[in-house]
């Protein structure tokens, strides 16, 4: 890019909503679409974007993504000067083990590092949403609005406004009025989690401020962004209009699988003018064998699928044996479904084997969710025909 970012992405979330498929990992690191992790986006976001400079805070559950991201090769972070660096809690002379408590703590505690660059801008991302977005053009916005913080926002349905920070704007975009998670509120209009700071003003307004509080859990919904608007800072929203999902529950999870199925694919992942880049395995084609059948579905490398699979996303590495039926779920990475199953509305994690002859259906409001840690206990209550 002409100017010069650094961009932070926060990955520590625990993603506790998202109840078993994140007791062992952080949120960023659960698979999408069988092939991807959800980090797998922002990191390709910033790749296509041009954004050189990235560093990405970890805390929960660390060590699969460290592993996971390595130099950054496979987004093509690790040449022609670009690069990323994994960052996590750490040790400080004057606070001891420093945990970090809130979202803006977080960058603060690394401020070190994006002061090697010297920054004009400080472009916060998250790492646990599905998305596309040229983040040139949301720093475009920013310089043309000469902006002090630019907030990216998307219009999300009433019903959904509880779940986020949702904000009001006057005729020239310029937000007046912002509440974290309101219990009811008449705007639409959501903050994605995605923030443009001059990074002077940044440091000026909230470094300065909040240094010496970092055990308080500073946060940017709590603090930062209120903080911004009270003092009458030029604070901006720019609407994004494409495809974005919040991933943060179960049902959320599986929706966002099943919107690549659909007849109007919003996210098209087969559009290779943006691509989401990921660091899989090397794996045989899969295989339909003589018998199988296999209807609107997403199957990847080094499946063996010998029953039925309809309207469904399989992970790599997957079999479904003959006589079991998949249905409306999400089969995640080297599950095993034995013959003469029945699997409706669900997700079956990774390395889970399903016993033949079982039946595990679940609603489209309520997805059934089977890992490792609740597998015995579901198999206990279809037993009984709870």
């Amino acid at each position: 890019m002409a100017v010069n970012v650094v961009a932070i992405i926060l990955a520590g979330g625990k993603g506790t909503r998202l109840k078993e498929l994140t007791i062992h990992r952080p949120k960023p690191a659960i698979s999408f679409a069988g092939k991807y992790r959800l980090i797998d986006f922002v990191l390709s976001n910033c790749t296509n974007s041009g954004i050189e400079q990235v560093g990405v805070l970890t805390q929960y559950e660390p060590l699969e993504l460290i592993s996971y991201i390595g130099e950054g090769s496979s987004w093509d972070l690790d040449v022609h000067g670009a690069s990323v660096t994994v960052m996590g809690p750490y040790t400080s002379r004057d606070y001891g083990f420093l945990w970090q408590g809130g979202t803006a703590e977080a960058v603060i505690m690394n401020m070190p590092f994006i002061e090697q660059y010297d920054p004009d801008y400080l472009l916060v991302l998250s790492a646990d949403h599905i998305y596309k977005m040229d983040y040139r053009k949301l720093i475009d916005y920013h310089i043309e609005k000469q902006a002090e913080l630019t907030i990216s926002t998307i219009r999300v349905p009433k019903e959904d406004t509880s779940r986020f920070g949702m904000l009001k704007v006057n005729d020239q975009n310029r937000i007046i009025e912002f509440e974290e998670k309101p219990k009811e509120t008449d705007s639409q209009l959501a903050s994605m989690g995605i923030y443009v700071f001059n990074w002077k003003k940044f440091k000026e307004e909230i470094v300065h401020k909040y240094y010496k509080h970092l055990y308080e859990g500073v946060d940017f919904a709590q603090d930062v962004i209120p903080h911004f608007i009270e003092a009458d800072s030029a604070v901006y929203a720019y609407e994004y209009e494409g495809y974005w999902r919040d991933v943060g529950t179960v049902e959320s999870y599986w929706k966002a699988h099943m919107d690549l199925l659909g007849t109007q694919d919003e996210l098209q992942l087969h559009d290779y003018s943006w691509p989401i880049f990921s660091k899989t395995p090397n794996l045989p084609p899969h295989h339909i064998l003589q018998g199988a059948k296999v209807k609107n579905a997403w199957v990847n490398e080094g499946c063996m699928i010998f029953g039925e699979v309809y309207n469904s996303i399989v992970a790599h590495r997957c079999v479904i044996e003959k006589g079991a039926v998949v249905e409306d779920s999400v089969i995640l990475t080297s599950a095993f479904i034995e013959h003469d199953c029945y699997i409706k509305y669900a997700i079956i994690g990774d390395e889970v084997v399903i016993p033949a002859h079982t039946e595990l259906i679940g609603r489209e409001d309520e997805i059934l969710l089977v890992t490792h840690d609740n597998l015995e206990e579901i198999l206990e209550t279809q037993s009984r025909g709870d």
